[in-house]
């Protein structure tokens, strides 16, 4: 993906994924995807009302398809 016909990244993260050969930045933030998702997790067994519990589930979906954005942008950028 990093040939002449490749758009400019549109965000900074995508930036960061571009020029992150090693997988440090990528880990980084999957990582902390990871711990929001386990914040969201410990919310959510602790016990709230159903439309709390609806808000929070949909949070955390959210959070699970950034990790599968970021793993996919990275590895677009940096096949094996």
């Amino acid at each position: 993906m990093n040939d002449e016909s490749s758009p400019e990244p549109w965000f900074s993260t995508q930036q960061q994924l571009m020029e992150d050969e090693r997988g440090t930045e990528r880990d980084a933030l999957l990582e902390k995807l990871a711990d929001s998702m386990r914040a969201i997790k410990r919310q959510m067994d602790a016990g709230v009302t159903p439309s709390e519990f609806a808000t929070l589930n949909k949070v955390r979906q959210g959070l699970e398809a950034a990790t599968e954005v970021v793993t996919k942008v990275w590895r677009a950028y940096h096949p094996t």
